[in-house]
């Protein structure tokens, strides 16, 4: 007897989890396309951090570096389908302010270093779908090796879809600067950055190797720079902070994964 009331139950809870799944999904859809101030609904917006597009799986060493542009392009197409809109950082800072709403599902892609493959790889994939995106560069590093010129720097900048920012001068470790030497190494790389493509009306900073010291956020955000983070964390809009905006990485996942981990990720932080 035991056991039938046993089995009910388990069978009871079952439906009751696969119904309000059902209705979930239902909703979901229902309102995929609807768009919220911030001060309407507590939105999850994802920055996602990529370093390479590579062409091939063979040139992957650290699946948290490098992403082939087959996946890369499939996670895209997955997560547009799956309802996500990518946005600017001017749409975020825009929406912060209360002068712009936003998709339920929004998101920002960004890449860090300026590598050439990114270049090559990525950006024809962004002006197919129509996407926008930040580059973060090492403003020294600009021409040398495996890293995009001032020319194709200025070939993103100009097609309307990317924004060129700085990502330091030589990749420091910030976490061994003074807050007047980290705010002078922003500064010269901005400098650079304009006297190559011109002034630049938003500057976003972010950190080489997520790394920074005591003060620097503050003293950075005095000087007018958005700053990112680089924790695997998820930006709500309750506590969205343009000074420690938190970025997390796609690696080389199915967007049923990345989506899984947006979640984890909100309920975990």
């Amino acid at each position: 007897m035991k056991k039938k009331v046993i089995l009910k139950t388990i069978i009871s809870i079952i439906l009751i989890i696969l119904l309000v799944g059902i209705v979930s999904i239902g909703y979901d859809k229902a309102t995929i396309n609807n768009q919220y101030n911030i001060s309407d609904r507590n939105l999850e917006i994802p920055i996602f951090l990529y370093h390479h597009i590579v062409d091939n799986e063979s040139q992957i060493e650290y699946d948290y570096m490098q992403t082939t542009k087959d996946t890369f392009e499939k996670q895209i197409i997955g997560l547009e389908n799956s309802g996500y809109h990518f946005i600017s950082y001017d749409d975020l800072i825009q929406y912060k302010e209360g002068k712009k709403s936003l998709y339920k599902k929004s998101a920002i892609l960004t890449f860090d270093d300026g590598a050439e493959d990114t270049y090559k790889n990525a950006f024809p994939i962004l002006k197919k779908y129509d996407i926008p995106f930040t580059m973060f560069i090492i403003t020294d590093y600009v021409g040398s090796d495996t890293y995009m010129t001032w020319d194709e720097a200025r070939d993103v900048q100009n097609s309307g879809l990317g924004l060129i920012a700085s990502h330091s001068q030589k990749h420091e470790d910030f976490s061994k600067l003074s807050v007047e030497q980290a705010i002078e190494n922003v500064n010269n790389s901005y400098n650079t950055i304009e006297e190559n493509l011109g002034e630049q009306k938003i500057k976003i900073f972010t950190y080489p190797y997520g790394l920074y010291g005591e003060g620097q956020s503050d003293a950075l955000e005095k000087e007018g720079y958005i700053i990112n983070l680089t924790d695997n964390k998820i930006n709500k809009s309750k506590e969205l902070n343009l000074y420690g905006l938190h970025r997390c990485y796609p690696l080389s996942d199915s967007v049923f994964k990345m989506k899984l981990k947006i979640t984890y990720r909100s309920i975990r932080y």
